[in-house]
């Protein structure tokens, strides 16, 4: 049966344009648990002293996706909170990527300018870098945004909210992540 399913998924994708898209985030802030991990550094990790907290970073995401230009499924995956001292000795100590099945739908089309939405079920990694133990969080992401297309070619604005939960780790409880991606996206 999963074969048979695997099969038809497949068969489905292929009579879709795939669409790559990258992008960053603008905009990016998190509640909740989470946000409190992202100003220890690696240093007052191992030694116990106040430091300052690390440089905040940004959010890039990688998304890979089938569908025409109304409606489409992929998915995304995202390196949070990165900076260019992320693997320094002073970086961050807790460092997060993501995954995401995104849902797609362009509401209003115009021409070369669209609107939509987009809902996308997500998973959470937060791995601590001093000692290099990990926790899994839950979470989902909706939101909309805009884009303008010229050929195969697509610009887009994402303003987003992502709710997660951990249920365990040092990331316990509900965290939110608010911001906005601007990208690029090509669709043949």
């Amino acid at each position: 049966m999963k074969k048979l399913a695997a099969l038809a998924l497949g068969l489905a994708a292929t009579g879709c344009h795939p669409k790559l898209s990258v992008g960053y985030d603008a905009s990016a802030h998190v509640r909740g648990p989470l946000a409190n991990l992202q100003t220890i550094s690696r240093v007052e990790a191992v030694t116990g002293y106040d430091m300052p907290a690390p440089p905040e970073g940004r959010n890039y995401s990688l998304g890979l996706g089938f569908g025409d230009r109304r409606f489409s499924i992929g998915g995304r995956v995202s390196a949070n909170n990165v900076s260019g001292s992320t693997l320094a000795i002073d970086g961050p100590q807790y460092v997060s990527a993501s995954g995401a099945v995104d849902f797609r739908y362009n509401v209003l089309r115009y021409k070369g300018l669209a609107t939509g939405v987009q809902l996308a079920p997500s998973r959470t990694l937060l791995v601590d870098s001093t000692s290099g133990t990990h926790s899994w969080g839950s979470g989902l992401r909706y939101g909309g945004g805009v884009s303008y297309t010229l050929s195969a070619f697509s610009i887009y604005a994402d303003m987003y909210q992502e709710k997660m939960i951990f249920v365990e780790g040092p990331a316990e409880g509900n965290s939110t992540r608010t911001g906005v991606t601007v990208g690029l996206a090509f669709q043949p």
